[in-house]
C-alpha cells in the first residue's frame, strides 16, 4: 500500500488521490486487459533514474534495468518512489472504483488531470497535454 500510495503521490494531486490509486488498482488486478498489467508510471522511471523530470524518453521507458520502470516491468515498482503524505496513504487504502487505466495531467499548473478508460480516449487526453506544452514553452521538461 506504500508503494501504491507513493506513486499516487508523484502523479496527482491530493483532490485526484483516489481516482488515480483506482486506476493503478485496476492495472494490477486486471493485467490481462490492455495495459498488460504495466503501471506505465512516468514519476516511477525517473525516480529509478534518479532525476526529476516530466518527460520520460522511449528508451527510458524500455530500459528494463531500471527496476522502478513500470513500462518494463509489469506491477508495482521494487519499492516506495518516495515517502507518502496521509491523503496519499488514505487514497491507497480506499481507491475510488473506477474503470480508469489512464491519466494525464493536462496542466501541469493546476493539476488538472483527465482520466481514460480505454487507449484511444488517453491519446486524444495526451494530445491535449501537449498542446498545452507548446503553448508553455520549457514546462514540460
Amino acid at each position: 500500500m506504500v508503494t501504491v500510495a507513493s506513486l499516487v503521490e508523484f502523479e496527482g494531486v491530493p483532490d485526484i488521490y483516489p481516482e488515480v490509486a483506482g486506476a493503478i488498482y485496476n492495472r494490477i488486478d486486471r493485467p490481462d486487459d490492455e495495459t498488460n498489467g504495466l503501471i506505465q508510471s512516468d514519476a516511477s522511471v525517473t525516480y529509478g533514474l534518479g532525476k526529476r523530470s516530466y518527460h520520460v524518453s522511449d528508451e527510458e521507458k524500455r530500459d528494463k534495468s531500471n527496476p522502478y520502470n513500470t513500462f518494463a516491468h509489469p506491477g508495482l515498482p521494487v519499492g516506495p518512489i518516495g515517502s507518502p503524505g496521509d491523503e496519499s496513504i488514505k487514497a491507497a487504502a480506499n481507491p475510488d472504483e473506477n474503470d480508469y487505466y489512464y491519466w494525464v495531467t493536462v496542466n501541469l499548473d493546476s493539476g488538472e488531470t483527465k482520466f481514460a478508460e480505454n487507449f484511444e480516449e488517453h491519446n486524444r487526453n495526451v494530445q491535449e497535454y501537449q498542446e498545452w506544452c507548446s503553448d508553455n514553452e520549457g514546462r514540460c521538461n
